[in-house]
């Protein structure tokens, strides 16, 4: 084995200590005495000097562990959390202008309670103490207000959203969540923003996910259907934070990222297509590929022309 993917193994402990190194050098006499137990500085330098050795050596490749896929499925995870409370904005927001679009249709569910103040345009989302699972099968508590200007469908309105001790399968949910519409486009197709502020997932286990974002969506695809689930949005956009380890990260999308509602209906609230750019803390740049179009989890990780097939939670 290349000392090189050795010493990628051992950098993450504190110690390189004795038991080992007796394995390694065990004929050489003098460096079982002297090397009892190096410390991880001494073996950086080490590695430095092996590293020449191993420039060759096609066998290296780096560790999953290495390329840190947590932060990958952390921003995946933090993006459909807050993208689904977008939606069911829109959705009460629907009740309210009596649109085709019935508010418990897709993420709100019939065991959530609904209320409009239509003088001070605010709306909350009740979803209770004890669980209320939606049609997307996701089961949610706590409350969201929803604070509107205008038809969310038309430029120059505004959504805000904030939090009430609100959770998601367990995971709490805070933050400030701003959405705009902006324009349409040459084929009129509708564009807007969403911005989070200060956005957390506190997760079941005692692990917190940090989020902002600010990122461009272009409505595709189905509008003016009345069918939510033919929806197609095409996003652009940067977000930053730190994953459930507390490592910062920062995400910048170079392909447009693709999502269709049609995924919704098999409980993938991930996107389809397109390609993104995740540096976590000092770890190196990875890309992550979203695939062909196609319903699934499953993404592509690319870490040093290497790539990596990962299935986001």
């Amino acid at each position: 084995m290349c000392w090189l993917k050795i010493l990628q193994k051992i950098l993450t402990a504190k110690y390189f200590c004795s038991k080992y190194l007796n394995y390694r050098f065990m004929n050489n006499q003098l460096l079982r005495k002297k090397l009892k137990c190096i410390s991880i500085t001494s073996l950086i330098a080490l590695g430095i000097i092996l590293t020449v050795s191993c420039k060759k050596d096609k066998s290296v490749l780096p560790d999953v562990e290495i390329i840190d896929t947590q932060t990958t499925q952390d921003e995946s995870m933090a993006e459909s959390t807050f993208d689904d409370v977008v939606q069911m904005a829109k959705e009460a927001i629907d009740s309210t202008m009596q649109q085709a679009i019935s508010p418990t249709s897709l993420s709100i569910g019939s065991c959530a309670t609904v209320s409009i103040d239509t003088t001070n345009t605010l709306i909350t989302i009740d979803f209770g103490t004890s669980g209320c699972v939606g049609a997307d099968n996701r089961t949610r508590t706590g409350k969201i207000i929803v604070d509107y200007l205008g038809n969310y469908r038309e430029p120059n309105s505004s959504i805000t959203i904030t939090f009430d001790d609100f959770t998601t399968n367990g995971n709490r949910v805070s933050g400030k969540v701003s959405y705009f519409t902006l324009s349409r486009n040459a084929n009129g197709n509708l564009s807007f923003v969403t911005n989070i502020k200060d956005g957390e997932l506190e997760l079941a286990d005692g692990t917190t996910i940090k989020y902002n974002t600010t990122r461009t969506f272009v409505w595709l695809n189905g509008e003016q259907s009345g069918d939510p689930f033919d929806d197609v949005f095409q996003i652009i956009g940067d977000s930053d934070g730190s994953n459930s380890n507390g490592i910062s990260f920062t995400m910048h999308i170079t392909e447009p990222i693709t999502f269709k509602a049609s995924c919704w209906e098999q409980f993938i609230f991930y996107p389809v297509s397109g390609v993104k750019q995740i540096t976590p803390g000092n770890l190196g740049t990875r890309t992550v590929n979203f695939g062909d179009g196609s319903c699934d989890k499953e993404v592509t990780i690319t870490f040093e022309h290497i790539d990596y097939t990962v299935t986001l939670p």
